[in-house]
């Protein structure tokens, strides 16, 4: 059984749903806000109060309106087939999900949207929750009129739907613009900072993941992987199954060495540095260079340390939450900074520098692009291998050229000097793309 992080979180959530608000949920990668947002889709979690449909935003095929539609019909779909929902119930919403998929003229796709909502509330009995994760990158480049059809749907039919947002950050640091300002006032009161987890919390995830392997940790390998991990359930999952592995792999030396070992191993470890990539990739420059100061322990002022208590990174007293992240943090400040020319990928940090000079950060659809590119360098990509890395096998027939080249657009506007005249990422005409060393 999976411990539930932030269990006084869950309280606070259900108060909100049960007195029909919407809510939002902010913190940064992996620490458990998934996993407590999926939880609250359980039929233990909502008693049959309401239907609460999980939405996954990572799966838009299309960083677009129609994208976002398309993937929250996707998961009502699946959520009401039958018997679940009675069968005029399930034919109109595939009848509305086939005009945002594949619509007659552009405005037919949120008309299409709209149409399937109306359905539910014609046809079934309680109130919905649309429970939208992984929502920052959607909310942050999506046309303004997406939110308000979204507060317009929620002001018709409150308080029977209620939205729940899954962010990294709160939406008006995201955003904030007149065209959202409706939509954001929903969630302005009513927003829970996921921090990182207690230490009695994180040793009973270090226990947990020992018990899946079909172990036991002593209380001071508890406490060695939760003084590197901190609270932050992906380091604390990274650092045990290390620990886990140096003892099967290598028991004499382990017997000898206990700990030391592991302490050793870690910067080399790859599941360690890319839960510490993920959480420095989400940081603001300003953010960074405050984590810096702390741990080459130079001045950093109060605000800055303000912040990255807020953040749950720090505590305080301003300690931060675990020594492995520090130790990312001091390597990475020790880098040095002559890159060599062409396109680079930081894959512990998921910046990206193009001849020494860094891009402008990437979404997650642009980054795995560019990761799938950087791996078959001077190579061709065709369609077919580029969708299966990029989106995944399953959506192979989902996503077109059109949604492709748009990518690919995308990406070339954060890497090329002159995107009109791409140095680096090109078009191999009727075959697909390449990514080249040297720019042309």
């Amino acid at each position: 059984m999976e411990v539930l992080p932030h269990p006084h979180k869950m309280t606070i959530l259900q108060g909100y749903l049960q007195d029909g608000m919407c809510c939002a949920l902010s913190g940064l990668s992996n620490t458990g806000k998934s996993t407590l947002l999926r939880a609250l889709c359980t039929p233990e979690a909502s008693e049959g109060a309401a239907w609460r449909v999980y939405v996954d935003c990572n799966r838009m095929l299309d960083l677009s309106e129609q994208g976002f539609y398309e993937a929250v019909l996707r998961a009502v779909r699946a959520h009401f087939r039958p018997p679940a929902a009675p069968a005029p119930v399930t034919e109109r919403l595939e009848h509305a999900y086939r005009q945002v998929v594949e619509p007659s003229n552009p405005f037919a796709i949120p008309l299409g949207f709209i149409e399937g909502i109306e359905g539910l509330y014609e046809g079934v009995s309680h109130p919905v929750v649309l429970v939208l994760d992984e929502f920052d990158e959607p909310f942050a480049a999506l046309e303004g009129r997406t939110f308000l059809n979204l507060r317009a749907l929620r002001d018709r039919y409150r308080p029977a739907l209620v939205y729940v947002v899954g962010v990294e950050r709160p939406l008006d640091e995201l955003r904030d613009d007149a065209e959202t300002a409706e939509f954001r006032e929903l969630f302005a009161d009513h927003t829970c900072r996921l921090g990182m987890l207690a230490e009695a919390w994180s040793a009973e995830r270090v226990r947990q993941v020992a018990a899946v392997a079909g172990t036991t940790l002593s209380e001071e390998e508890v406490n060695f992987v939760v003084e590197q991990a901190g609270g932050h359930p992906g380091l604390l999952g990274a650092v045990t199954r290390l620990l886990l592995r140096a003892r099967a792999v290598a028991p004499e030396t382990y017997a000898s060495m206990g700990t030391r070992l592991v302490a050793e191993a870690l910067p080399g470890d790859e599941a360690t540095r890319r839960e510490c990539g993920r959480l420095w990739g989400q940081l603001t420059a300003a953010e960074r260079a405050a984590l810096q100061g702390l741990v080459e322990r130079e001045p950093v002022g109060q605000a800055a340390r303000e912040r990255l208590t807020s953040l749950g990174l720090t505590d305080e007293q301003g300690h931060l939450f675990g020594a492995a992240f520090a130790a990312f943090i001091r390597r990475h400040g020790q880098r040095r900074a002559d890159l060599p020319p062409g396109v680079w990928l930081d894959a512990d940090s998921g910046e990206v520098y193009v001849d020494g000079r860094q891009a402008p950060p990437l979404t997650d659809l642009e980054y795995r692009l560019l990761r799938f590119l950087i791996e078959r360098k001077d190579k061709l990509c065709d369609r077919f291998t580029l969708v299966e890395a990029v989106w995944g096998e399953k959506f192979i027939d989902e996503v077109d050229d059109a949604r492709i080249e748009k990518l690919v657009s995308r990406l070339r506007a954060k890497i090329e000097q002159d995107p009109a005249n791409p140095r680096y990422l090109l078009t191999v005409r009727g075959r697909g793309y390449r990514l080249q060393s040297n720019g042309q």
